[in-house]
């Protein structure tokens, strides 16, 4: 591993929590909205865990990408047919886990009917944003309609302790020691001068810029 993948240590972290805090077993079907790098890390974490992994984005190329990281259901959102889509793939069962990475509140309601009964939704993605929606829908959903029964949890990665601990088994620390045996990862390279282009890139250039590291050895 050379330096420019250890560096994507500190986001794997990031995607630690939601597989920390989730009940994932082997052949759970696991949704994840979002893949960006939090989200493509927090898609291949759940894979490892055993989840069968259907990963979420409106952009091709970020699907695409996650595919060549080994999500084999990574899907372009169609909101008119993604929940068919979701149901074909889980036989009617609707995914046990969702997991939303994109910290946009307007991406969780619609993805509220991916979710079988007795799920859990977990919020990795910081909530940002003004939203006005009908929460009393949204309510209905995990309390009542059809399925309902579904648990909400809160993945900020504060939650666990920076060191090790010898009364919790999870910390920060533990979780980046497992994420440098894992980690390999693309990413553009740019002199901290180019901060600039690196700033508008990520968020206005999302198919092009997944993440960024600045080369500072020339300064």
């Amino acid at each position: 591993m050379n330096l420019a993948q250890a560096v994507f240590t500190r986001m794997i972290c990031v995607a630690f929590t939601a597989l920390r805090i989730s009940t994932i077993e082997l052949g759970d079907h696991v949704a994840v909205t979002g893949l960006g790098l939090v989200g493509n890390f927090a898609a291949q974490l759940a894979a490892l865990q055993g989840g069968r992994v259907i990963g979420l984005d409106l952009s091709p190329r970020r699907v695409e990408l996650a595919r060549e990281c080994g999500i084999a259901y990574a899907l372009v959102i169609d909101p008119a047919a993604i929940k068919a889509d979701v149901a074909a793939i889980t036989r009617g069962a609707g995914v046990t886990t969702l997991i939303e990475a994109t910290g946009n509140p307007r991406a969780l309601p619609p993805a509220l009917p991916l979710v079988g009964r007795f799920g859990e939704v977990i919020l990795l993605g910081t909530p940002r944003g003004a939203y006005e929606t009908d929460l009393t829908e949204v309510l209905r959903h995990v309390h009542l309609d059809g399925l309902g029964n579904v648990t909400f949890k809160g993945a900020h990665e504060w939650r666990y302790p920076v060191p090790r601990n010898a009364f919790v088994k999870h910390s920060i620390r533990r979780n980046a020691e497992l994420a440098l045996r894992l980690i390999r990862s693309d990413s553009h390279t740019l002199k901290p001068e180019q901060a600039e282009e690196a700033y508008q890139g990520l968020k206005h250039k999302k198919d092009e810029y997944i993440g960024v590291v600045f080369d500072w050895t020339d300064v």
